[in-house]
C-alpha cells in the first residue's frame, strides 16, 4: 500500500477505492471497495448530486475501515482530453508554458476553463527529450469533484485520468502478464459509454498513442434491452453470464453484430501497421466477459481481460475480488504516481 495515501477512483457507474503497493512483481492490496456513483454526479450542477456523491464516498471509506485521509483521485477519461507528445527536456514551468501554446489543437475548450495535467513517461537523453502524457479536464468538473471530496473529510493530492492511472500499473505490469517484448499490445478501457483504445510499445512498454471512441457498455446493453424486451437487471445478467461457447436462448451474437462490427473496425483502424501480440480489456468489461472472445474471433488476434488478480498477492481480500478486478486497473494504478 501507499505510504500516505490511496486512490479514490469516480467512475460513471462505480466510485471505488483502492490501497495498494507493489511488491517486487506482486501488487499488495490491503483495501479495495466498490459502491455505486450518484447516477447524475457528471451531468448536473444540483447540489443534492454533489451531496449524494459525498455521501457514497463516506459510506464507501467507513465501510473500508481506512484511516487515512489523504487521496489520489481518478476521473473518467470520456471528461478529459488527453495528447502524448514528445517535448524538449524542460523543467515543468516551462513544459506548462509551451504546452498552452499548442493546447488549442486538443482541447474543444477556452484553455483558461481547463486544468491541466502533465506527466512524463520516458526520458528520451540521445535526443534531449522526454515523452509526455498532457490531460486538461473542464475546471468546473475538477472543483465539483474536490468540493465532493473534501466534503467526505478527504484531503485530494492529485487528481487525473483514467489514461494516466491505467497506463502507468499497464508499463509497470506488461511483462508480468504479457512477457512477449518483440510486439507491443494495445488496452482497451471499456468504459460505460465510450472507450479508449492505447498502444504501448515494445520492450518498455510506455504509451505512445491514444484514441477514444463512442462505444461503451451501455450501447450493447441497450441493444439487449431493445431486442430482447428485457428490463435493465435481466439485460445485464444476459451480458454477465453470455458464453459464445454455449449459445443461450438470447442470441448475444446476433443481437449485437452490428454494433461489435462498429467496435472492431475502430480497432482495425487502430492497430493498422502495429505489430502487436495481444489486446486487453478492462475495467467495465467484467460485466460482459465474453467481449474479449468475441474480438479474438473477429480481429484474429488474441483478446483478453486485463485482470490484476493474475499478478497479486492471493490474500483473502484478493481473492473475494477475483472476477471484477479488471474494473480496478485505474484504482490501482493511481496508488503508483
Amino acid at each position: 500500500m501507499a505510504d500516505n495515501f490511496f486512490c479514490l477512483d469516480i467512475g460513471e457507474k462505480y466510485t471505488k477505492i483502492a490501497d495498494a503497493a507493489k511488491k517486487g512483481n506482486l501488487i499488495e492490496v490491503n483495501h479495495l471497495g466498490k459502491i455505486a456513483t450518484e447516477e447524475n454526479f457528471f451531468s448536473t450542477e444540483a447540489e443534492k448530486s454533489l451531496e449524494k456523491q459525498t455521501q457514497a464516498i463516506t459510506t464507501l471509506y467507513q465501510s473500508l475501515k481506512l484511516t487515512k485521509k489523504n487521496v489520489n483521485i481518478v476521473i473518467p477519461g470520456s471528461f478529459t482530453y488527453s495528447q502524448i507528445l514528445t517535448m524538449p527536456a524542460l523543467n515543468e514551468k516551462e513544459l506548462i508554458s509551451a504546452i498552452k501554446y499548442q493546447a488549442d489543437q486538443f482541447i474543444p475548450m477556452p484553455v483558461e476553463e481547463t486544468n491541466i495535467d502533465l506527466e512524463i513517461i520516458a526520458e528520451l537523453p540521445a535526443e534531449k527529450k522526454i515523452l509526455i502524457l498532457i490531460v486538461a479536464a473542464p475546471k468546473r468538473l475538477i472543483e465539483k469533484v474536490q468540493n465532493s471530496v473534501e466534503a467526505a473529510g478527504l484531503v485530494p493530492e492529485i487528481i487525473e485520468s483514467e489514461l494516466s492511472a491505467s497506463s502507468r500499473l499497464i508499463t509497470l505490469f506488461s511483462p508480468i502478464f504479457n512477457p512477449q517484448k518483440e510486439d507491443g499490445i494495445v488496452a482497451l478501457n471499456f468504459g460505460l459509454n465510450s472507450t479508449n483504445i492505447s498502444y504501448f510499445e515494445p520492450k518498455t512498454y510506455n504509451i505512445k498513442e491514444s484514441h477514444a471512441f463512442s462505444v461503451g457498455y451501455q450501447l450493447f446493453l441497450k441493444e439487449i434491452q431493445i431486442n430482447s424486451e428485457l428490463d435493465k437487471k435481466r439485460a445485464e445478467e444476459t451480458l454477465l453470464t453470455y458464453d459464445p461457447k454455449n449459445k443461450s436462448s438470447i442470441p448475444v451474437d446476433t443481437i449485437t453484430r452490428p454494433l461489435l462490427a462498429e467496435f472492431v473496425t475502430e480497432i482495425k483502424r487502430f492497430i493498422a501497421n502495429k505489430k502487436i501480440s495481444a489486446l486487453y480489456l478492462f475495467n467495465n468489461v467484467f460485466m460482459f466477459p465474453a467481449l474479449p472472445q468475441m474480438l479474438s474471433d473477429q480481429l484474429g488476434v488474441k483478446a483478453f481481460e486485463l485482470n490484476p488478480y493474475s499478478f497479486s498477492s492471493k490474500t483473502p481480500l484478493v481473492q473475494s475480488f477475483q472476477h471484477e478486478m479488471s474494473i480496478y486497473v485505474p484504482s490501482l494504478g493511481g496508488n503508483f504516481r
